[in-house]
């Protein structure tokens, strides 16, 4: 390997949040270097679908020292975003080496951290802020395996455009946010869709004259921490069905998509061949999304209410009035290809992959052990997690403020450690 360089910080991963943190180290005085294994914003290249749009409006999604959006109630598709991110990088003059693979992280012999890049290059740093994201790796089902070799199966990670299928009808596994979109995209197309649902719930794009999640960021339900939930399992819930694509955006329910023509189904259980098997629960996931609605709706009322605030009433919006769910009925079983489905599409969320990572902080099960972003290991801190720090860490708004508490810290231990230098 070559001799090793040496920097007080190196950030892996030039997505939204590595370049918030690289902004934040920069304005710091911090010498560092963003890693990149791709280019910048690759995992929104490369896991996004063409008609992709954000789900946050363009106001939400302000970078530390970025402009001001021209058009903040609008949502920018995939490439737009990801010109954004490369021209945020450009205008800082941020320090990215993209298609630079980290292959391993590991204590160094006297102090601070070998960040190996590639095969033959050794990065050597006192702070090391991994913002690789929490989306690098495919999850699918045990069923998933089980589906008959001539049916295509892909991955949100995979599926790019309705074209890409081969021709028939086609299955979606997964009704969160991804799922929803693909959903509509291959109905855009005048594919035939059959989606088998999960419990999720729903948000209304718009309340009282404004996006729904800029009330939410407004009213500090965007600001609530792990610790002030009722029930702490609130963490693990899925973001709730809602969709960037339109002007303005539009709201999504399990009743609207089938009153566009969608066959609803219960949660995948098990497949053998082309035979698949559906639980009996669509109604209660009907109920489920409702349900979300109805919370987002009277919170949104209650925090206008509080204020004092003069706001409009909601516009109509037949995607978000509620259904009756015991009128929704879904199989048990279906034969793909009696369906004529030739291709099925697992929205079924991402999973992560920190084996190159080896310094004690990650747990049997995958999660990362951290509060606030520091980690029991000195030096080692996490930036772009869900629920880092708030409910606002699991979108693009919560680089702003996550990036500037952990560049508070590195910058404390580079003072400490002069302090100590003789």
């Amino acid at each position: 390997m070559s001799p090793a360089s040496s920097l007080e910080a190196v950030v892996i991963g030039a997505g939204h949040a590595g370049l918030a943190m690289s902004k934040r180290l920069t304005d710091a005085g911090i010498e560092h270097i963003v890693l990149e294994r791709g280019e910048i914003g690759e995992t929104w290249r490369a896991q996004r679908w063409d008609s992709f749009r954000l789900n946050t409006p363009n106001a939400m999604n302000r970078l530390p020292g970025g402009p001001e959006h021209a058009r903040p109630e609008e949502f920018l598709g995939r490439d737009a975003w990801i010109a954004e991110l490369e021209a945020y990088a450009r205008t800082g003059s941020l320090p990215v080496r993209t298609h630079a693979n980290v292959t391993a992280v590991a204590a160094a012999r006297k102090d601070g951290f070998d960040v190996a890049v590639g095969s033959d290059e050794i990065v050597h740093t006192r702070s090391v802020i991994v913002a690789s994201g929490i989306a690098n790796a495919k999850k699918l089902p045990p069923a998933a395996t089980e589906i008959d070799r001539h049916v295509e199966v892909l991955t949100t990670g995979t599926y790019r455009r309705p074209s890409q299928l081969p021709p028939g009808a086609v299955l979606v596994v997964g009704s969160a946010q991804s799922g929803c979109q693909i959903t509509e995209d291959l109905l855009d197309a005048g594919r035939e869709v059959y989606l088998a649902t999960s419990k999720v719930g729903r948000a209304p794009r718009r309340l009282r004259g404004r996006d729904t999640l800029v009330w939410l960021a407004e009213s500090g339900w965007m600001a609530q921490r792990p610790e002030d939930l009722p029930d702490p399992a609130a963490i693990r819930t899925p973001q709730p069905q809602i969709s960037g694509v339109g002007p303005r955006g539009h709201t999504v329910s399990l009743q609207s998509l089938a009153r566009r023509g969608v066959t609803l189904l219960g949660h995948l259980e098990s497949a053998d061949g082309t035979r698949l098997r559906f639980a009996d629960d669509l109604a209660e996931h009907v109920r489920s999304g409702d349900e979300g609605s109805a919370k987002f709706r009277q919170h949104v009322d209650d925090y206008i209410a509080r204020s004092g605030l003069d706001a409009p009433a909601s516009e109509p919006d037949p995607a978000d009035e509620p259904a009756d769910p015991e009128s929704f009925h879904a199989p048990t079983e279906l034969d793909l290809a009696d369906c004529g489905v030739r291709a099925v599409v697992f929205s079924t969320g991402f999973g992560t992959d920190y084996s190159w990572l080896r310094v004690p902080v990650v747990g049997p099960d995958g999660s990362i052990a951290h509060r606030e972003g520091r980690t029991a290991v000195d030096g080692v801190y996490f930036v772009g997690l869900l629920w880092m720090r708030v409910r606002r860490s699991a979108i693009i708004a919560g680089a702003m403020d996550d990036s500037a508490h952990v560049a508070a810290q590195v910058a404390a231990r580079r003072d400490t450690a002069r302090a100590a230098s003789p």
